[in-house]
């Protein structure tokens, strides 16, 4: 037997390897980032959503006939705690960064300040709920242009 055939059977057995072996992780790494991104996307308009479905929902809480103001205010703040807008922004803020939490920890709050408006008597046409509403959609837009920064670094 020759060696050099041995040699070259050995070489191209490695090569064939080392190439599988790198294809493989390339794609555990495209997998991982993919799922990576799913991941935070979900996470993303998780909390999106659950602040507007508690928007909504106090919306509809402070436009309903109550007998009187302590009810009102109770409704509104059930409605806050009802629709998992704390439980979606505990997620986020625990596994995001800091630019993140801080856009989303912002429209929270100005959500909170809308409750509290809502529920001081503010009628949803009065300019202070109006204001309100206005600083709440400003954090939240501005979130929003923090997220995507944040899925598009991942996209690539």
């Amino acid at each position: 037997m020759e060696w050099g055939t041995l040699v070259g059977t050995a070489l191209g057995a490695v090569l064939g390897i080392g190439a599988t072996l790198a294809g493989e992780h390339l794609r555990w790494r495209r997998t991982v980032r993919d799922n990576r991104l799913q991941d935070r996307r979900t996470m993303y308009v998780d909390c999106l959503v659950a602040l507007r479905r508690a928007h909504e929902a106090m919306r509809l809480a402070a436009d309903e006939d109550h007998p009187d103001p302590q009810a009102r205010a109770a409704k509104i703040r059930q409605a806050f705690q009802a629709s998992g807008c704390d439980e979606a922004r505990e997620r986020l803020v625990l596994t995001a960064a800091t630019d993140i939490s801080e856009a989303i920890d912002a429209s929270y709050h100005s959500l909170r300040r809308v409750r509290e408006t809502l529920a001081s008597g503010c009628t949803l046409t009065s300019d202070e709920y109006h204001a309100a509403r206005q600083a709440h959609g400003d954090a939240t837009r501005e979130a929003r242009v923090v997220l995507r920064q944040d899925l598009e670094t991942l996209e690539l």
